[in-house]
């Protein structure tokens, strides 16, 4: 597309969409809807590997230790587990301490309230963990077990895998109902772009006669296209950011941050907006592509 050429071709895609505007705008409606259904996969597909990361970065081995263990086999076990190849960090949790860092979680819990520490305190010493590698935090909680005076050594893994599990099912259904509603939607695009090339047949015909290049033909089409498959995602964007600074705000509020993470909005926004426009351009531009191919015949 040539500079000089460049503001008849907006021009001409600006009078096509406003030629034939009721299916202009039930195609931006599609794509809006499409994009709406997308970006919901996008959020949650973003959270989830955000939360992945932040877990994989929090993965710590708890290695209980025997009750009534004396001072002096505690730090002889530390020191025997930070020779351990797999330990990037060792450190000895007393009890008491185990107490104060709970509370500071949970806060007010009416369950921790009761808790004192000394003897009424039900937490166990242990031993905090902190795996060179998080994918080798398995092999290091079972190596702990075996250490004598370690009654028991748990990492919470499991829980990350459960959730990326579970996260993939969800994913691949909103990814399929996507899919589908963006067939319809480049569909109807491609509709609306059909009805302007029948619209303008007779001056592509004369454009033809003075020799103007297929290219030159073609662009005002994409350019319509892509128009449209950007204004549709415009809403989606606007909607999503709202609900999920809404949800966002909720999350942080209130108890349930300490085992959800949310990705920031401000992180978040400039992903999802970018990643939303470019696929209603992607599916514009497709819908003029069907439609240009079977109905402009040069």
């Amino acid at each position: 597309m040539k500079i000089e050429t460049t503001g008849r071709h907006f021009r001409e895609a600006y009078r096509g969409i406003m030629k034939n505007s009721w299916m202009s705008f039930a195609a931006m409606g599609t794509v809006a809807v499409t994009l709406l259904i997308f970006g919901v996969f996008l959020i949650f597909a973003f959270n989830i590997n955000y939360l992945t990361k932040e877990l994989d970065k929090q993965l710590a081995v708890r290695a209980s230790l025997q009750d009534g263990t004396p001072a002096a086999k505690q730090v002889e076990i530390l020191n025997k587990l930070k020779q351990n190849p797999l330990v990037k960090t060792a450190d000895l949790v007393p009890k008491d301490k185990g107490l104060e860092e709970m509370k500071k979680s949970w806060g007010d819990a009416n369950f921790i309230e009761g808790l004192k520490s000394g003897d009424q305190n039900p937490l166990p010493d242990i031993i905090r963990l902190e795996p060179k590698d998080p994918k080798k935090v398995k092999q290091l909680e079972a190596e702990a077990k075996k250490i004598s005076g370690i009654v028991a050594a748990d990492s919470g893994g499991g829980v990350t895998q459960t959730l990326l599990g579970f996260s993939g099912v969800v994913r691949n259904v909103i990814l399929i109902f996507g899919l589908a509603l963006s067939v319809l939607a480049a569909f109807l695009i491609s509709n609306t772009i059909k009805l302007t090339i029948i619209a303008r047949r007779k001056e592509i015909e004369v454009m033809r006669l003075v020799g103007a290049s297929n290219w030159f033909i073609r662009w005002p089409f994409f350019i319509e296209g892509a128009f449209i498959g950007i204004t549709g995602a415009i809403l989606p964007i606007g909607i999503l950011l709202i609900l999920y600074q809404a949800f966002y705000n909720t999350i942080n509020s209130g108890a349930a941050y300490t085992v959800i993470q949310m990705m920031p909005v401000t992180s978040l926004g400039s992903y999802l907006a970018v990643s939303t426009f470019i696929l209603g351009a992607i599916i514009g531009i497709f819908g003029s592509v069907l439609s240009v191919r079977k109905f402009l015949k040069i």
